[in-house]
């Protein structure tokens, strides 16, 4: 059952004023869908909406003014929806959410949050706010008479902090909930504050002993918490859809600095940067690859694009056409993680790619562990096949340099070569290499 439409042949079914589902409806889709829940093991959660002091505006304005501002109150809730969940009336001023395969309960805070905002958008010149108690199965409980009973315990909080908030049943969940919505915010910020930084993991082609490029890594300075690692925020920008700029940011950074070092007379040398799925799929991704280098003016052929395997594999044809689209520009285009997800082999050589890198779960291994010694030496056989080099990713130990050395691995990368570095420290090394150079 969707949110949208009334079905006129149950009538009885359907709230009169709003046309949604009314509370026997929705207690139906609640049992259908814990039903479904338990056998899935799927996360939901019930969001419990109260407006705020409703019954004064009935009585300052008239019960007309009323009816309106509920309707126009359904109509905003069903706008920040999916279609896969379900908003019912089920008296008066209360409506109720019931949010499927959430995946994490504190995502229900997002839909909190904009339910918030689209009741304090006035409603001719009426100021409306609402509070909200959230349960969570099946964390808070497995029954309908337990999520609605414990969302309701959510709601009184709610109410009783002075309305216009939402609140969790459990405190652990509001906590979470918090914290990753404060996180967001301030990840927002993070972009126009200029919080944001690059380090740059050093590469080195071991044939020639040199640096021929580094990999750009995102680091978020927070004036207050310090240094945040990506792993805190990367999945957090990935799930507010703020990956998308953070992405463009990275992409621009990373041209520009580069560019620099060009310009300061260093050896040219590529610089990689991770592209997320999102980035990926994108429709205005090689526009945005295009604007970057021509307003950087760096030339494409020392940026390096890198693109996670299972980027590239849930659907062959259009990740063939969208490779093909970034190749045009003139970057070059590795396969991330390889060996982590389910590439077929035979697509490879459908791939406009320039470089295999060889995921680190595999490196760990050699040369100690057998089988991670023939499945790294089959996969930089692979590459030198199909015309391209091979990177080793998360090399730590001057064991796997020697090993791999001997296997014919083009280019290395991983703490015991360098750490990721500011760029000042990049530019330290490249003057270094100048200097060997010029004597």
């Amino acid at each position: 059952m969707t949110h949208h439409t009334e079905n006129t042949s149950h009538p009885e079914q359907y709230d009169a004023l709003t046309t949604l589902p009314n509370r026997a409806l929705f207690n139906e889709a609640l049992n259908k869908a814990i039903s479904y829940a338990k056998r899935h093991d799927k996360v939901l959660a019930l969001l419990l909406i109260n407006l705020d002091q409703f019954e004064n505006i009935n009585a300052d304005q008239s019960p007309t003014v009323g009816d309106m501002i509920l309707k126009t109150i359904a109509e905003r809730f069903k706008k920040v929806l999916r279609t896969e969940d379900t908003l019912a009336r089920l008296d008066g001023d209360e409506f109720v959410i019931l949010l499927h395969d959430i995946v994490k309960p504190k995502f229900a805070s997002v839909v909190a949050e904009k339910i918030l905002r689209a009741c304090a958008e006035p409603i001719q010149e009426c100021s409306v706010t609402a509070s909200i108690g959230i349960s969570v199965y099946p964390q808070d409980g497995s029954s309908l008479e337990d999520l609605l009973g414990y969302a309701n315990d959510a709601l009184y909080r709610a109410k009783n902090a002075g309305g216009n908030v939402y609140q969790f049943h459990t405190e652990e969940l509001h906590l979470e909930a918090n914290e990753y919505i404060q996180l967001g915010t301030a990840l927002r910020n993070a972009i126009q504050n200029n919080e944001l930084v690059l380090y740059y993991q050093p590469k080195l082609h071991i044939k020639k002993g040199n640096l021929i490029g580094v990999e750009a890594l995102i680091r978020w300075v927070h004036p207050e918490f310090g240094m945040i690692q990506p792993a805190k925020f990367l999945l957090l920008a990935e799930e507010t859809g703020l990956i998308i700029q953070l992405g463009e940011w990275v992409l621009r950074e990373a041209c520009k600095t580069n560019k620099y070092w060009q310009n300061e007379g260093y050896e040219h040398i590529v610089v990689a940067v991770n592209l997320s799925e999102k980035q990926f799929q994108h429709p205005d991704l090689v526009k945005t690859i295009n604007g970057i280098l021509k307003e950087t003016n760096l030339n494409p052929q020392y940026l390096e694009l890198e693109i996670n395997e299972s980027s590239v594999m849930s659907d062959i044809e259009t990740a063939a056409k969208k490779l093909d689209a970034i190749k045009t520009t003139g970057v070059q285009i590795t396969i991330d993680h390889f060996g982590t997800g389910y590439t077929s082999i035979s697509y490879l050589k459908r791939f406009p790619l320039s470089t295999i890198k060889i995921d680190q779960s595999f490196i760990i291994g050699v040369p100690n562990n057998p089988n991670d010694s023939a499945i790294t030496n089959a996969f930089i056989a692979l590459a030198h096949h199909l015309g391209m080099e091979a990177v080793a990713e998360g090399v730590e130990t001057a064991e796997q340099v020697e090993y791999l050395t001997e296997q014919n691995c083009d280019i290395i990368q991983g703490y015991f070569i360098s750490y990721p570095l500011p760029a000042k420290k990049i530019e330290q090394q490249l003057k270094k290499l100048m200097d060997r150079t010029m004597i």
